[in-house]
């Protein structure tokens, strides 16, 4: 898993402190208390207790004989100590899931979700669950129902300041000739300033952004994940020129190739960049109320799709689960536990932690709390990330050892070192080696 999740820099800090730290915590492992309270032992690497926490007391108000015992690890450490603690029987309920290998190491420890899922949600409960979703999950853990979605995410998502897009006299681009214009306005009034900004330093950054120009000609991402197409094709050679061309237009600058996810981040928050690119998962910079609450002074911020590099391109986004939830097949409370499942991915729950903006939820009637969104811009910014990742070209589904190769790749044709024809050949090399 990559560096993500709700402004990732901002909130780095909040999913450390949340290691191994409770919510109704409590070191009773015994299936029900001597008051007749179960107590969920629940596992996870995101989200944070602080993003869930106003979740969890909410679900314990409603069931007050099920207490939440929650502990969040760093990612990588989570697929390490996950796997094994389930081998040995540990006493944990409910676990996240991240849709990747790990889903498919863990999936014999995950309870079959069809026989749970009636009882806590109701009969019809698929009907008001997304097909793709359960599509998606369901093609992680052997075709069985096993993981629901906490979150989906789809990427590259430019976070624009609406503000300064305003002061030059300008509207959102959605192609690469309106966007040099803006680049030029920009350029006239403020020439320090970034057009666009990304962690260029980070190889899967790079992969990310390639691809999302990739997807804006289709499905071509698709055709070479699940069906054998070849990376050595004039697809993604199209897509690696066409991400050049904004290089070559002056649009993107090559002292974005040297900031890593930390300095990019900064330097929107900051005022230094008129647009942003990164994942969904850090739509929490369309908030006031959630930019404030991270000391981030920007008036207004809006969300846009990166424009079109070649004519007859479509405005995308590639798109897929972000975060998964699932009840341990082991568990002696699996009841309290799919009733916890299902109050966070169709139930009340799923409302409440989309306060947090970190993605998209899996429940079709799901509604975000428009207080969030103190302008027009803003609101309208979430309703494009959302109609981004649910209308994606292509699935968000990445081989992450291949994807910072390919992304170094990428690199290289940015700075000129490589060319599209070579780095392509490379890939295709090291596509077809085994490793993956």
């Amino acid at each position: 898993m990559k560096m993500k999740k709700a402004m990732s820099i901002i909130l780095a800090a909040v999913m450390v402190a949340g290691m191994a730290a409770g919510c109704g915590k409590s070191n009773d492992s015994k299936s029900e208390s001597d008051d007749g309270t179960v107590t969920l032992n629940y596992w996870t690497w995101f989200p944070s207790t602080d993003q869930i926490d106003e979740t969890i007391k909410a679900f314990e108000k409603e069931n007050p004989d099920i207490k939440i015992n929650m502990t969040v690890m760093e990612s990588k450490a989570f697929q390490e100590k996950v796997p094994l603690a389930l081998s040995t029987d540990e006493d944990i309920d409910v676990i996240g899931v991240q849709p990747s290998a790990f889903a498919e190491e863990v999936q014999d420890y995950l309870a079959d979700l069809d026989e749970l899922m009636p009882a806590a949600a109701g009969d019809d409960w698929k009907d008001k669950y997304s097909e793709k979703c359960l599509e998606q999950g369901n093609q992680l853990t052997g075709g069985n129902t096993k993981m629901l979605v906490l979150t989906n995410s789809g990427s590259m998502i430019g976070y624009y300041n609406a503000a300064l897009l305003e002061e030059i006299g300008c509207e959102v681009p959605t192609t690469i000739a309106e966007y040099k214009t803006v680049a030029e306005k920009l350029k006239e009034k403020y020439p320090d300033k970034y057009v666009g900004v990304f962690a260029g330093k980070e190889a899967w950054i790079m992969d990310e952004m390639m691809l999302t120009v990739l997807g804006q000609q289709g499905d071509y991402y698709n055709q070479w994940r699940y069906e054998g197409a070849d990376v050595d094709s004039e697809e993604f050679l199209q897509a690696f020129n066409g991400f050049k061309k904004f290089f070559d237009e002056g649009i993107f600058t090559a002292d974005a190739l040297d900031l890593d996810y930390a300095s990019a981040t900064e330097e929107f928050t900051n005022g230094n960049a008129l647009v942003y690119y990164m994942g969904s998962w850090e739509s929490p910079l369309l908030s006031q109320t959630l930019r404030e609450g991270n000391g981030i002074d920007l008036e207004d911020v809006g969300a846009m799709a990166l424009p079109v590099a070649e004519d007859g391109g479509q405005l995308t986004v590639r798109s897929y689960i972000d975060s998964g939830i699932g009840v341990v097949d082991y568990s002696e409370k699996k009841e309290a536990a799919a009733k916890f499942v299902a109050y966070l991915t169709l139930g009340d729950g799923a409302d409440l932690f989309g306060k947090q903006l970190t993605g998209t939820s899996a429940k079709k009637d799901f509604e975000v709390d428009e207080s969030l969104f103190a302008t027009d811009t803003a609101k309208q910014g979430w309703d494009t990330v959302v109609e981004l990742i649910n209308t994606a070209t292509a699935d968000r589904n990445n081989v992450s050892g291949y994807s910072d190769i390919e992304g170094a790749e990428v690199q290289s044709v940015m700075n000129g070192t490589k060319s599209a024809e070579d780095a392509l050949k490379t890939l295709q090399k090291e596509w077809t080696s085994g490793k993956y």
